[in-house]
């Protein structure tokens, strides 16, 4: 059992460095390209194929649900509460409704939601997909790295999130992708969470959740350190609301452990 989870422990951190050249490439441009307008509702789009580690989440009419991001060329991250209706996942688009020759749709073999996941207050509001098989890594399709059990992201840090989520408080989803930039928090109502907030009205609105917050390492390498769970204000547009993520980091060892569960299957 030790050697196995010590080889998921290494194909994680060989994941992470093979997807370095290009984090590293998206650096310079990491708080400048596609965030400078106003928010994920009604926002600013990112360059086509600029996150190559984002997934939409499909259901049965092939409708996007729910955001995700890659971590391993078979697996992805997601919000537990995103599991109705899923079925397929979606990599290497940038318009989710117009069919791109970079499309990679998969479908999901097995779901690991949090068993102790609770919908009413969102504590431990995170999923791992295990796809069907393999995404082929290319420009388009990429994964991300997560942080490590003992990495901590400071207040004050700016990050990114993206997604197709809807551009409006009970509006239709965008198709193409949009991101805007926001500020981690000092507190969180738990401390499992990371708590982000735009200036303005900027941040996430329905269909973005289960998307990553992106922010740089001590390294200034791009890492999703946390996944969207849920907003403190039903209306997308408030001025001051604040988007709850989970933190990775202390997540890892249960991440950790249901790759090495399924990898017995």
């Amino acid at each position: 059992m030790r050697t196995e989870r010590l080889r998921v422990m290494k194909t994680l951190r060989c994941e992470a460095m093979r997807s370095l050249c290009w984090s590293s490439a998206v650096i310079i441009c990491f708080a400048l390209a596609g965030v400078s307008g106003d928010t994920i509702i009604n926002g600013k789009e990112t360059k086509a194929h600029r996150r190559p580690y984002m997934a939409s989440l499909r259901n049965a009419k092939g409708e996007h649900i729910c955001g995700g991001f890659l971590i391993l060329p078979n697996y992805v991250l997601t919000a537990a509460h995103c599991y109705k209706e899923l079925i397929k996942v979606l990599l290497g688009a940038h318009n989710v409704i117009k069919k791109e020759k970079s499309w990679q749709e998969i479908p999901v073999k097995n779901f690991f939601r949090h068993k102790k996941y609770n919908n009413k207050t969102h504590e431990n509001d995170i999923m791992l997909l295990k796809l069907k098989h393999d995404a082929k890594m290319k420009d388009e399709v990429k994964s991300i790295s997560i942080p490590e059990r003992d990495e901590r992201i400071k207040p004050g840090t700016r990050c990114l999130v993206a997604g197709w989520g809807s551009t409006k408080t009970n509006g239709s989803s965008s198709k193409v992708l949009r991101e805007v930039e926001v500020v981690v928090q000092e507190k969180c109502k738990f401390a499992s969470d990371i708590c982000t907030r735009g200036t303005g009205a900027k941040g996430t609105c329905d269909g973005d959740s289960g998307g990553p917050l992106v922010c740089l390492d001590r390294m200034k390498i791009s890492k999703a350190f946390g996944i969207d769970s849920h907003r403190d204000d039903k209306k997308c547009e408030g001025p001051n609301h604040t988007t709850v993520f989970k933190n990775l980091a202390l997540y890892r060892d249960w991440i950790e452990l249901q790759i090495l569960k399924s990898s017995a299957e």
